[in-house]
């Protein structure tokens, strides 16, 4: 995976997105459609601090699932380590 959108999970606050806060499903969603439409190699990688934030990190998966990114385009680490599903 070269070409990396990543998402930062720091707090339940939101999902970082290159230094802006996404607050919604929807935001992160969009933010991530128009970056598909320039770069459509692109893959996402939601990559969090703090699991415990669950509500953050939902946003920033269901989000980039809306905006078509899963199985090879997508990945979570948590603390550095992948998510195994």
């Amino acid at each position: 995976m070269d070409n990396m959108i990543v998402l930062r999970i720091s707090d339940k606050d939101g999902v970082d997105l290159n230094g802006v806060k996404l607050h919604s499903t929807t935001e992160v969603a969009e933010a991530l459609e128009k970056i598909s439409a320039e770069s459509p190699d692109m893959a996402v990688s939601v990559e969090v601090t703090d699991s415990k934030s669950y509500e953050s990190i939902g946003k920033a998966i269901y989000g980039s699932h809306r905006a078509g990114f899963s199985g090879e385009r997508f990945r979570v680490l948590i603390d550095g380590k992948p998510l195994e599903a």
